[in-house]
């Protein structure tokens, strides 16, 4: 019957329409549909054929079992009638934690889509023999916990960082199917987005302090002057020059961390900073006055971690654990103190459809179906629980609904297409099975991997949309209190300390700016016109209407003649840029991004900083802070060091070549002005020549 199904179809596409081919039944997209249907058609090939050997051995899991999978099966009555109760033995869990093929066919016998304990505990093995160097023992225990738990992302970036330098091809195949786990996976999701909003905002504050300090460490001669002209009136002058480097240090040593004092310093020199140098103390006064604040954003991205905090209750963890009574007890008691709880009640059907507690799965699917009206995930997963207890009836009538709240839907035509194979109805099983192959191929040939001999396959269960989990955390609903979460690196530090050191700071940086602009009003810095250090009006000496510095002024007045005076001044110039040239070129070497901070080049310092910063903290024992999955207890070892190499390869490259590109730049500039005007003579135009 089905073979002369699929031939009747393979001749339905080749018949010609009457009035000619429709101009939208292009032959690609008509045999595509041909492949997808022969391919669903195989599929209940698998499914019909032990059924019609054996009805009465086709049957699921016993229901009273202590652990069903999601994808209970079914079992026709000896008539073909309405599925009857299971008659095929449970499988036994093997007896060995280590034999990993027990494991797995234990899995596929069981028809459970995932073993998250199991998973993640081969997962260990495999990074234990990766520290001792048996690589080859690594791979096969890590694969092996990817198949036990597909939704476990971990081995599977493990598996990549291992091949990338000797397999690139599985390393991009691996880091496929990261990328679909993600695009599926809630979980995945909002831990990838938590530990980017935290390493983001953690890279651009350090570098931005970073740059500040710089900053302040490059105009440190202009801010000691002002010092130093102040204290001069009360002490000698070598006390003064000793007093201006405490005063400059000690705040730094005095508690007040690094941020506060380095924005105030740089509001002091507020009017001798160049544009891009104020805009950096503006950023690092923005970060100071909001660093306070960032525990309550990022306490909103950890709701899924509270437990004891709605409104999800740490439903959203709830696929990557194992089923058990006490579980079970717990979400029980949440649905009974919050029935108004869409994720409660979807959370316990799910819990109770795993215990084979398809009593108490029902009573909580139709509750979270009041809750969420015309929701496809409850009314799929409603079907599977009245399928298992025999309704197939009113299990059609839920797929039918599903397929119309979401027809992008590829689980309720797979569910639909094996209850009416089944019942025997093969044509209305081909093409619900054909709708879900073109909607979601890969659903349909993960759920026929986990089909046994005997020929039964898994119902397709769906959680919950990440859409909808993402609208619970954004928006969390009235009277719900997102709650404070600092990362262990940012908490005790003062710049997360209230909103009292974010007021200090507003106020200091303010003060420090309007004090700063009224000491150079008061008595103007300018450099010395021959080597460039910094004078004011009191200790600048003029000669010839240049402004020296007592050095130079010195230097000049020991030359008996203009040029003489030029040729000395010259050579001191030279000697002090020599000196200057040899300190800024180790610093660069040694700091990226400083050498294109000695020339103002701010913006992309800052962003290589911030880079350096990002590289440089897992050495310094900083991680992810946010972790949403139960791992085993190991470091992960995901890092491949390449990754981080080559970053600090790219990032110090490129700060090398650009200051040297900057100070060969300033060069020419230098060399420019210094070259003597040559003019060439020209002859006399018509009008010199009349004047003439």
């Amino acid at each position: 019957m089905i073979f002369a199904h699929v031939r009747w179809l393979v001749r339905r596409g080749r018949r010609p329409h009457a009035g000619g081919r429709a101009a939208s039944d292009h032959p690609v997209r008509r045999y595509g549909r041909l492949v997808a249907v022969v391919g669903a058609l195989g599929l209940l090939v698998a499914t019909a054929i032990p059924t019609l050997a054996d009805p009465a051995a086709d049957g699921a899991r016993s229901l009273a079992a202590p652990v069903a999978g999601p994808g209970d099966e079914i079992a026709p009555s000896p008539a073909g009638g309405a599925p009857g109760r299971a008659t095929a033995r449970p499988a036994v869990p093997p007896d060995d934690l280590g034999d990993l093929g027990a494991w797995l066919e234990y899995k596929q016998s069981s028809h459970q889509p995932a073993l998250p304990d199991e998973a993640r505990l081969f997962y260990r093995r495999g990074m234990l023999a990766h520290r001792q160097g048996d690589l080859q023992q690594a791979i096969r225990l890590t694969r092996g916990a990817a198949e036990l738990d597909p939704t476990f992302v971990t081995p599977h970036l493990a598996l990549a960082s291992w091949a990338l330098t000797r397999d690139p091809s599985q390393a991009l195949l691996r880091y496929a199917v990261v990328l679909d786990l993600v695009r599926r996976s809630f979980l995945l999701q909002i831990e990838l987005v938590a530990n980017l909003v935290f390493f983001t905002l953690h890279g651009l504050f350090l570098g931005l302090l970073i740059t500040s300090l710089l900053v302040v460490l490059l105009h440190q001669a202009e801010l000691r002057h002002i010092w130093h002209e102040r204290l001069t009136r009360r002490l000698a002058p070598g006390s003064a020059r000793v007093w201006t480097w405490l005063i400059l240090l000690t705040p730094f040593a005095a508690g007040l961390g690094l941020a506060l004092p380095a924005v105030v310093f740089m509001g002091m020199l507020w009017p001798l900073l160049r544009v891009r140098e104020r805009l950096v103390f503006v950023a690092m006064l923005f970060a100071l006055a909001a660093a306070p604040f960032a525990g309550h954003a990022l306490g909103r991205l950890a709701m899924p971690l509270r437990e004891d905090r709605g409104p999800l209750y740490g439903i959203a963890s709830l696929p990557d654990e194992a089923w058990s009574s006490s579980q079970q007890a717990s979400l029980t008691r949440l649905a009974a103190e919050h029935p108004d709880n869409p994720f409660v009640q979807f959370g316990l059907g799910w819990t109770a459809r795993q215990g084979g507690d398809l009593a108490t799965a029902e009573s909580a699917y139709r509750q979270a179906l009041t809750l969420w009206p015309q929701n496809a995930c409850v009314l799929n997963n409603l079907a599977n629980v009245m399928v298992a207890r025999g309704n197939t009836s009113q299990a059609i009538d839920l797929y039918r609904a599903a397929m119309t709240a979401d027809p992008e839907n590829a689980a309720a035509p797979f569910n639909l297409s094996l209850v009416f194979t089944r019942q025997f109805e093969y044509r209305a099983a081909s093409e619900a099975a054909a709708r879900a192959s073109a909607l979601d191929f890969e659903l349909v040939k993960s759920h026929q991997a986990m089909g046994t001999a005997d020929g039964v396959l898994p119902m397709a269960d769906q959680w919950i949309a990440p859409a909808t989990f993402w609208k619970a955390v954004l928006k969390p609903g009235d009277g719900v209190q997102p709650g404070v979460a600092l990362p262990p690196v940012w908490n005790g530090r003062v710049e997360t300390s209230g909103p009292l050191f974010a007021l200090l700071a507003i106020v200091l940086a303010t003060a420090s700016a309007v004090i700063g602009s009224r000491w150079q009003h008061n008595i103007p810095l300018r450099p010395c016109r021959n080597c460039g250090r910094v004078v004011c009006r009191r200790c600048s000496q003029r000669r010839r209407e240049l402004a020296l510095c007592p050095a130079c002024a010195q230097q000049e007045a020991q030359a008996e003649s203009p040029e003489f005076a030029r040729v000395l001044l010259a050579r001191l110039r030279l000697r002090r840029e020599r000196v200057q040239r040899v300190a800024r070129t180790t610093l660069a070497f040694l700091l990226p991004g400083y050498g294109l901070l000695a020339f103002q080049r701010v913006f992309r310092a800052t962003l290589m900083i911030s880079g350096v910063v990002l590289l440089t903290d897992p050495w310094l024992g900083v991680s992810a802070p946010f972790s949403y999955h139960s791992w085993p207890g190991l470091g992960t070892g995901t890092v491949s060091p390449v990754l981080p190499i080559v970053g600090w390869c790219l990032i110090y490259t490129n700060s090398l070549f650009g200051y040297l590109s900057q100070a060969a730049r300033a060069a020419e500039q230098a060399a420019a002005l210094a070259a003597p005007v040559r003019s060439r003579p020209s002859s006399a135009g018509r009008l010199t020549a009349k004047a003439a």
